[in-house]
């Protein structure tokens, strides 16, 4: 949840920094209008509005993974419920059976949750270079042609969320013979 608190304070300061160089646009071009170095004030105008451009593509990225990190924890919190709801009822059959088990309990608790925290949806999709469902902390790769697209942390060497554009090894690899070329 901090790292979507981080993303909306960021895409606060995105905004506003957008609205101060607008703001710096207008100052530019009513000074045009008064007769100063035209040249000079155009080509600034011209760097503002690169800048605006640029901070844009930063806030539909922030966006993204804002959107991105939301989906995840919606994700995780329907596993969740799922798991607790197939707890419960094995807990309600056990209850039902009214038979003592033999053995350790602890044992065959141990057992039977294990078999549910093994479960998992077949149509659950798969992510990672570990081939395994969505948990823990991931990371998105920003290259839209990425063809895992989410990394778990643990798996990429990360301890929390990248500030900026993350590429994953394979991607970053990618373009680096592409850079060469």
């Amino acid at each position: 949840m901090i790292d979507i608190t981080r993303k909306l304070k960021l895409l606060k300061h995105l905004d506003e920094r957008s609205a101060a160089l607008l703001e710096k646009i207008e100052a530019s071009l009513s000074k045009s209008d008064k007769g100063d170095s035209r040249p000079a004030i155009l080509k600034s105008i011209k760097d503002d509005q690169q800048s605006c451009l640029e901070i844009a593509q930063e806030k539909i990225s922030t966006a993204q993974q804002t959107y991105d990190l939301l989906d995840l924890h919606i994700r995780r919190l329907d596993q969740d419920l799922k798991k607790f709801e197939e707890e419960r009822k094995l807990g309600k059959d056990k209850a039902n059976k009214g038979k003592k088990q033999t053995g350790d309990k602890r044992k065959s608790t141990d057992a039977g949750l294990n078999e549910i925290d093994m479960e998992y949806d077949d149509t659950e999709p798969k992510y990672c270079f570990c081939n395994q469902v969505s948990f823990g902390n991931m990371v998105a790769c920003e290259n839209p042609d990425c063809k895992i697209e989410w990394f778990h942390f643990d798996c990429v060497g990360l301890t929390e969320q990248p500030k900026g554009m993350w590429y994953c090894p394979d991607c970053r690899q990618t373009m680096k013979k592409q850079q060469r070329r």
